[in-house]
């Protein structure tokens, strides 16, 4: 029995050890203003935000994640924007909260590659919802609205699936060539689903647009399960 005493007091702190955070681990950078990252790593947002007439988060380096953690981003030219010194940056993360009330676009990330979008709302701009290169996923842009050729919700090239865009003025979803396009929904847009082929598309649903539900342009698509009347 004194064995077994002596013996618990190392067994307790052994299990704290195995418990506690790796030493490592670091908790994301809180952000409560409009800024720039010009440091890589993990961002979260504290707070709503609300821009002017300038760009709100402006990324600068590569490997950046942005959690909005639920919260919004709304006013100012653009609401996420990459902005590399040369060349284009790499391993960008946008996710999870709302983007609205913008002048230009919600999140511009054309000057990246290799970026991941996921689990936006993004609404209520005149330009473009979501521009990226990578995957994008999740998100449900609508009420984008300019013309006669402004006004897209998304724009991808990648792998793009489960977004929902609806009601903006021009296309809801244009996908670039080499693009997998798989369940997305388009409803109520111009033109709903528009593909630069050669592209992989598969259990899309494109009804109710304007123009055309699903516009194929070039040659090469792979197009199967589509709904689009």
């Amino acid at each position: 029995m004194k064995r077994l005493v002596a013996l618990f007091p190392i067994a307790l702190a052994l299990g704290a050890i195995a418990i506690a955070p790796g030493a490592g681990a670091r908790e994301p950078i809180k952000i409560k203003i409009c800024q720039t990252i010009s440091e890589p790593g993990s961002y979260e947002l504290a707070n709503n935000l609300t821009g002017s007439s300038v760009d709100c988060l402006v990324i600068t380096a590569n490997g950046v994640t942005i959690d909005l953690a639920g919260f919004m981003i709304s006013g100012g030219r653009r609401g996420i924007v990459a902005t590399p010194s040369s060349g284009q940056l790499r391993g960008i993360v946008v996710r999870n909260g709302s983007i609205s009330g913008f002048d230009g676009a919600g999140v511009d990330l054309s000057s990246a590659d290799g970026s991941i979008v996921e689990g936006l709302r993004v609404f209520n701009g005149p330009a473009l919802g979501i521009v990226a290169r990578g995957i994008v996923k999740g998100n449900t842009v609508f009420e984008v609205r300019s013309g006669p050729s402004a006004g897209t919700g998304i724009s991808a090239t990648g792998i793009v699936t489960g977004n929902y865009a609806a009601g903006n003025r021009f296309i809801g979803i244009d996908i670039g060539q080499g693009s997998t396009a798989i369940g997305n929904t388009a409803l109520g847009n111009f033109i709903g689903i528009s593909v630069a082929c050669p592209a992989n598309l598969t259990d899309n649903t494109a009804v109710n647009n304007q123009l055309i539900n699903l516009e194929l342009k070039g040659e090469g698509c792979h197009s199967e399960d589509n709904l689009a009347l």
